[in-house]
């Protein structure tokens, strides 16, 4: 006996078959989507591994002056007895001028499978205190600078470093800050140890100082500009820079030998923190694979959807019905094609890696499509399927390319397949009556 069922009640039933089927495939995304995390993380801390015996993110400062004075405080106790003691304050000093010009040579460390780009600075800060204002009771005699290091692990030895203060070599000392007297604290706050050099004070000399250094280090450079006036030029041979932080370069140059930049500040009031000056220079590896394997799986379920739809517009034009698990099968082979894509990107370069994994995916469900699902497909019908499919892996491609722009071509792309859909559908007659045996 024959049933006859609406059309529209069978599509209704179909769509809503086809909506749960593509809420079942975030399942596998999201196992797919950890697996990134995972590797991710494994990466990071082979990473770390490189960067714990190389020397990590260095901070670079010109030196801040310590003149230390006498003062006189009385302490009141309860029953009225009054206790005075001599006591040693410091007055904190920037310098007039600092000129920096830092040279970062970077290399490639190999940990396993991964890639760890680390580099050499070489550092000369050149500049002058001036004529230098005393308080009362000063011990000019006993001023020291304070070079702060965050990152020391890049510090190899003493001779790493090179003090000249009004032209007379200083040997330079290092303390923790854990250890420095109370008086005495590190004015960055973040440094974990100081480089302590005796300054002395002389007003009929330009009290200037030259410092220089070779320091270590991976991933970023930050530079704080504490004097009065700063000029700071990095040059380097790596030619993916980012730069960030309060100032951003007035003059750079960036090609394939590496970029050249430039910063010119002066700082006119008076900034109570210092790390609020800091700036950074990131020597940052151009292409993350696992980030943009992730990027790309986060838009996994948007591409299932549409290519479900697609095969579903199929299904209702061609009067050709499509098995639940067959739909699920080409749903499967569209997530594995995120495991094809990191998997490749840790051995070879990412481009080619995304190439693979999409030939390989796109001929695998083309095939499936021509012998297992339409076995009588058109060749125009086939083509335009193929077609689809390495238009929708190219357009992702060109997205996971993008940074600032991406959301702006994702709507874009979203708003041109729904209106295709709508366009290839319009004849459709939803409401006409079929018969179901």
């Amino acid at each position: 006996m024959a049933v006859k069922f609406g059309k529209s009640a069978l599509f209704t039933l179909k769509a809503l078959g086809v909506t749960a089927m593509i809420i079942f495939m975030t399942l596998p995304l999201s196992i797919v989507e950890d697996t990134i995390d995972d590797r991710s993380d494994y990466k990071a801390t082979a990473q770390s591994k490189i960067t714990n015996s190389w020397g990590g993110q260095i901070t670079v400062t010109p030196p801040a002056l310590y003149v230390p004075f006498a003062a006189k405080e009385t302490q009141t106790y309860e029953n009225g007895r009054t206790v005075t003691k001599d006591r040693v304050y410091y007055s904190i000093y920037y310098p007039k001028e600092a000129n920096a010009h830092i040279r970062v040579t970077t290399q490639i460390r190999n940990i396993g499978i991964f890639k760890v780009p680390v580099f050499t600075a070489d550092i000369t800060i050149e500049g002058s205190f001036g004529a230098v204002p005393l308080v009362k009771n000063a011990k000019p005699a006993e001023a020291f600078a304070e070079i702060a290091l965050s990152g020391p692990s890049g510090v190899r030895s003493f001779s790493a470093f090179e003090t000249l203060f009004n032209g007379e070599k200083r040997t330079p000392k290092f303390i923790n800050n854990t250890e420095a007297d109370k008086s005495f604290e590190c004015v960055y706050q973040e440094c974990a140890k100081s480089l302590l050099v005796a300054m002395p004070i002389d007003d009929n000399l330009p009290n200037d100082f030259k410092i220089t250094a070779v320091i270590k280090g991976s991933d970023a450079l930050h530079y704080i500009p504490v004097a009065d006036k700063n000029t700071i030029q990095i040059v380097s041979d790596w030619k993916d820079p980012s730069f960030s932080g309060a100032y951003l370069p007035d003059e750079k140059t960036i090609n394939d030998q590496g970029f050249d930049a430039t910063w010119n500040i002066a700082n006119i009031v008076l900034i109570p923190d210092p790390r609020q000056l800091k700036f950074t220079t990131s020597f940052i590896t151009p292409i993350d694979n696992y980030r943009n394997a992730l990027r790309g799986a986060k838009y996994g379920s948007l591409f299932i959807l549409m290519t479900f739809a697609l095969f579903f517009a199929f299904e209702v034009a061609g009067k050709k019905s499509i098995h639940p698990i067959q739909y699920l099968l080409i749903g499967f082979a569209m997530v594995i094609f995120y495991s094809l894509l990191v998997s490749f990107s840790e051995f070879i370069d990412f481009a080619v890696s995304y190439l693979i994994a999409a030939a390989a995916t796109i001929t695998l469900i083309i095939a499936y499509i021509k012998f297992g699902v339409f076995k009588n497909i058109r060749a125009k019908q086939l083509g335009f399927v193929t077609l689809s499919f390495a238009f929708l892996y190219g357009y992702l491609y060109v997205l996971l390319q993008l940074q600032d722009m991406a959301l702006l071509y994702g709507s874009i792309g979203l708003f041109a397949a729904l209106a295709i859909v709508m366009f290839v559908t319009r004849n459709i007659g939803w409401y006409e009556e079929q018969t179901a045996a």
